[in-house]
């Protein structure tokens, strides 16, 4: 997102678009190492087949792969120039996640809507481009919807480990319910906010996908979970194109 949002920008591919791009990567990957060795006790509990709880990597290791994705992040700040400070508060927030999600089930599901708003800040600061606020309005709504659908999913796991999620709250079908309405209707705002041509038949292609996700037939939650990423990816476009 970030490097997407500095193309439209700047209308072609830089070098500070991919390093931006690659900062940002890197930070997130960060985080999902840095969130498997916080849960790792959880997910072994759920049978969830993630590298540490599964044994296949060691927490000494993931540390250690943790801190040499870090190290880079801070590196091609260097080469952008700007932003730093977005990066800083971001790898401060990716490490508190856990703790907070443990500590506040109920509300984990914001805390990932506003990391994940932090790609398109941080493309919008380097950039120099303002975002405006329904870009980010779309995209928290969206990532919210997605991390409740998830709730629904990981209910068994959560209850296991004694977390009282949204879903362990409302139960599995209303939190299924209100996560798919909400990622549709934050799609559906995009499609209808979108200013350019080129904005609006990529919010639509975002429909369209997150649309076949749900519709294709035989598909369990987990796996739609997983390609809702698709959608989420053109998004992404959809919103740099929108902030040109």
């Amino acid at each position: 997102m970030s490097a997407s949002i500095l193309i439209a920008a700047q209308g072609r591919l830089s070098l500070l678009s991919v390093a931006a791009g690659l900062a940002m990567t890197a930070l997130a990957m960060f985080g999902f190492v840095v969130n498997d060795l916080f849960d790792y006790h959880k997910d072994a509990a759920a049978g969830v087949r993630r590298p540490i709880a599964a044994g296949e990597l060691s927490i000494r290791k993931a540390v250690i792969l943790a801190v040499g994705l870090l190290a880079p992040v801070f590196l091609l700040s260097t080469i952008v120039g700007s932003g730093g400070k977005v990066l800083a508060i971001t790898s401060l927030g990716l490490v508190a996640y856990s703790p907070i999600a443990q500590r506040y089930p109920l509300g984990k599901g914001a805390l990932v809507a506003g990391l994940c708003c932090s790609p398109l800040l941080y493309g919008s600061v380097v950039g120099g481009v303002p975002c405006p606020w329904f870009s980010y309005t779309t995209l928290a709504c969206f990532v919210f919807g997605r991390e409740t659908l998830m709730d629904a999913e990981e209910l068994i796991g959560d209850r296991l480990a004694g977390l009282a999620t949204i879903a362990a709250v409302l139960g599995y079908r209303r939190t299924r319910g209100i996560g798919v309405t909400v990622m549709f209707l934050s799609t559906i705002g995009l499609v209808a906010v979108a200013r350019s041509n080129a904005g609006r038949i990529a919010a639509t292609a975002m429909l369209l996908c997150l649309m076949c996700v749900f519709v294709w037939r035989g598909l369990s939650d987990a796996t739609r979970i997983k390609l809702s990423r698709i959608p989420m990816l053109v998004g992404a476009v959809a919103i740099a194109i929108g902030s040109k």
